[in-house]
């Protein structure tokens, strides 16, 4: 009741703010930093509410998640070709959605001090929190700090996570001297349940969701990083800093331009990961190696990457066109340490290349990192994405891509109290393939993506890593289209998923995603008000497990999951810089068969309500 009071005060606080603003104007250009800067678009989108509804971190990733719908539980993609890369720390795959990231930091150029605050509460003490807040000291010098925070208690026992989740970015771009930095801490605090214990009366409805018994009642787990990274740059060329007056608002922008052809760029980051995991005794677990009475296991993985590179950039100023070339060094230097009494270090020298080039509606990246001589000598990564525009609206993405390397040091060799294993794998191989046609007028996308793995590392029905030889073909064609008719929009995302050898991946074949809604302007347009009803839906398949002790997915042979349609109902609405939304999830849970597991033992949540808001200020 607390938290709804607090959310009508906030939501009442925002109507009266809305004759505050002067209106929906961003006073700030913000971007990504990998080599060269990309734009990024995240923060505008933002403004938007078509998907405000999906609040959950692991929503912004794809529509159609499996794991616990909780913040700080472990997830998997439906669709392999749309899972995210691997994590530099292998026990941080599946989780993030939930954490920050050097390659993801966002920094700013404010014209006005900029923030924004997020809030989302719900059943099961749910509270998702987000800050962030960036001011520009001088027309050169930027700080952003961006903080996310979640606690829940989770709708199954020994569920409760809470993460915790910032960095703060630089950035000092004065005339011929580039500068960005960013400092990092993620903590990801969980209890460990390994899922339900009573699967057939939880179905039958005997059982409420809430009341099931658990397979592990004392167990849990903490990963945690803290990381840095600079990047500086100097350009050899002249600067020019053109002054631009803005008569309608009154105000001035400046224009900097550099006329550079060659610049030297240094970049370093360094990481401490620590994954630690508790618990006491049970039945759950088949092996005790070194203490039957109680488990304290922990990994600890530093990294330290050390990159210099040359760039050469070729720019017509009059038409935007350019071709971007880096080459260039890193070193890789990185330690695995298990129960602080293994230790495992390894040092790789790397070249490493980008190209970036655009001219006029072609835009193509292309990288390859190939590792010289250390630990991972020879390994070798390479890919390239091309975006062409045929006509204002038509166009297509496409990239290929294939990487042979050696698989994590976690795979190869680990010891903890229930878990050891020692193996001499073969380096593990993926091609990829991705074509992507869009009409941006229609709404429409069709695509597909072709994975090609072989000698790539599972987990069995063991939880113990695998090594399959067989080459295992992965494809997969979608379409996505928006029907708009007068006021009602109806969004349709379908896709088809081949697996040739099910009995090591094990996915499915249909994955499915809808949403239609009502969009409305009220009171002149000053309100934007959205009511709608989605629906996610997968086709059965044998699901993977969840191993607490080592956070891995794994093989299971015991019951297949799926053909259950997730319903939920929302509404959302809009005023200027400030939006609401509340929902209904998985209502149909309440008249239907509780079959909606997403993982091996482990359901999606039942019927819950939430609601959120976001406000941003320019002050």
């Amino acid at each position: 009741m607390r938290k709804l009071v607090v959310f009508i005060v906030i939501f009442l606080l925002g109507i009266t703010a809305f004759s505050q603003h002067e209106g929906i104007r961003r006073y700030f250009s913000s971007y990504k930093l990998d080599n060269d800067t990309t734009t990024d678009y995240s923060f505008y989108n933002d403004t938007l509410i078509d998907d405000f509804h999906k609040f959950m971190p692991q929503q912004k990733v794809s529509n159609n998640t499996l794991g616990l719908m909780n913040p700080g539980s472990p997830y998997l993609n439906a669709l392999f070709s749309r899972r995210e890369s691997s994590h530099d720390f292998y026990l941080l795959n599946n989780y993030q959605a939930f954490i920050k990231s050097h390659q993801n930091v966002v920094y700013f150029d404010t014209q006005k001090p900029f923030s924004r605050f997020d809030f989302t509460g719900g059943n099961t003490g749910l509270e998702l929190v987000k800050f962030i807040l960036s001011h520009n000291f001088t027309p050169y010098f930027n700080l952003t700090f961006n903080y996310d925070i979640s606690n829940s208690d989770g709708f199954y026992l020994n569920n409760a996570a809470k993460v915790n989740a910032l960095y703060l970015a630089g950035s000092f771009t004065k005339k011929k001297y580039q500068n960005h930095f960013n400092f990092i801490f993620n903590k990801i605090n969980s209890n460990e349940n390994a899922g339900i214990a009573d699967i057939d009366r939880f179905v039958s409805g005997d059982i409420r969701a809430v009341d099931n018994s658990v397979l592990l009642t004392k167990a849990s787990s903490s990963i945690s990083q803290l990381g840095g990274q600079y990047n500086h740059e100097y350009r050899i060329g002249h600067y020019t800093i053109d002054t631009i007056i803005r008569d309608e608002q009154k105000d001035t922008i400046l224009n900097k331009n550099l006329h550079s052809k060659f610049s030297i760029v240094h970049d370093v980051t360094f990481d401490r990961y620590v994954r630690k995991y508790q618990d006491q005794y049970s039945s759950f677990y088949t092996n005790y190696y070194k203490d039957s009475s109680a488990t304290k296991d922990s990994v600890t993985y530093y990294q330290f990457n050390n990159k210099l590179l040359l760039s050469l950039n070729f720019q017509n100023d009059s038409t935007g066109n350019f071709l971007k070339l880096y080459a260039g060094l890193k070193n890789l230097t990185y330690s695995f340490i298990i129960d602080s009494t293994h230790k495992t270090t390894y040092s790789s020298t790397y070249i490493t290349g980008d190209l970036i080039f655009k001219h006029n509606k072609t835009y193509l990246q292309a990288n390859a990192d190939y590792c010289l001589f250390g630990g991972d000598a020879y390994d070798i990564d390479v890919s390239a994405n091309l975006q062409q525009m045929f006509t204002e609206n038509l166009g297509i993405n496409a990239n290929v891509g294939y990487s042979l390397t050696y698989c994590s040091l976690f795979e190869t060799y680990y010891t903890s109290n229930n878990f050891q294993w020692d193996n001499d794998f073969n380096k593990n191989g993926i091609a990829t393939a991705h074509i992507d046609l869009f009409q941006e007028k229609f709404h429409l996308s069709v695509g597909a993506n072709l994975n090609l793995l072989h000698d790539y590392i599972i987990f069995d029905q063991q939880a113990l890593p695998t090594q399959i030889h067989k080459a295992n073909l992965i494809a997969d064609v979608y379409v996505s289209k928006t029907f708009n008719i007068w006021k009602f929009h109806w969004f349709n995302e379908v896709a088809y998923q081949y697996i040739s050898d099910k009995q090591y991946v094990r996915l499915p074949d249909v994955v499915a995603y809808s949403s239609l809604y009502f969009k409305t302007g009220m009171f002149h347009d000053a309100l934007t008000l959205q009511v709608g009803i989605d629906a996610k839906f997968n086709t059965k398949f044998y699901g993977y497990a969840y191993m607490p002790a080592t956070a891995v997915f794994y093989l299971q042979d015991d019951m297949e999951i799926g053909n259950y349609p997730n319903l939920g109902f929302y509404i959302g609405a809009k005023i200027k810089r400030f939006r609401v939304f509340a929902k209904l999830s998985n209502f149909n849970s309440t008249f239907m068969k509780p079959t909606f597991f997403s993982l091996y033992r482990l359901p999606d949540n039942p019927f819950a309500f939430n609601y959120g808001i976001s406000w941003e200020f320019y002050d």
